[in-house]
């Protein structure tokens, strides 16, 4: 018995004294603040099932101006390969926001753009997406005001999907090959 307590002696005296706290250094400062991520667009390309909502990283501020400048570009290599095309003429001029409000935009379309329905919708969905995404106007109440010529007639436009179709949120990977909703 006289080895149980020299035992209990032994592992109780682990050699550190109490001391207190003691200096360490600098508080923790926790993993870095990330990047602010990139502004994403979204313009509206035709497929198959109707218009599709492709994501894209936004070169500048996300604007209308921006999105319609983009969608002007037409689908990349690999959106094609999804089977996504535009209607939007790509020699004529980008349309070009002349006013924006909450819920709503107007613009002016250029000639050359001639009165292809589709080139038109994806536009005013374009355009409507970018300005609900800036202001949280539903993409449905948003109002396109759509101007042909330079004190021509406007026509008031809203972008109407069918439920489902061409909305949702998207996280672009990149530039090229965004995912669509």
């Amino acid at each position: 018995m006289p080895l149980v307590p020299a035992l209990l002696a032994l592992v109780s005296a682990c050699g550190i004294t109490d001391s207190g706290p003691a200096r360490a250094g600098p508080p923790a400062t926790g993993l870095p603040e990330p990047e602010r991520p990139a502004d994403v667009v979204h313009v509206y390309f035709s497929s198959p099932l109707g218009l599709e909502r492709v994501s894209r990283l936004s070169r500048g501020p996300n604007s209308p101006q921006d999105a319609l400048n983009r969608l002007r570009e037409g689908p990349d290599e690999a959106e094609r390969a999804r089977g996504l095309i535009s209607f939007v003429p790509r020699d004529a001029p980008a349309p070009t926001v002349t006013g924006q409000r909450r819920g709503g935009a107007d613009v002016l379309v250029p000639s050359g753009w001639g009165t292809n329905r589709t080139a038109l919708r994806q536009l005013v969905c374009t355009a409507a997406d970018a300005v609900g995404t800036a202001d949280g106007t539903p993409l449905g109440e948003v109002e396109v005001r759509v101007r042909r010529a330079p004190g021509g007639a406007t026509d008031t436009q809203r972008c109407e999907l069918p439920p489902g179709s061409g909305r949702g949120p998207v996280t672009p990977e990149s530039n090229k090959g965004a995912e669509t909703t």
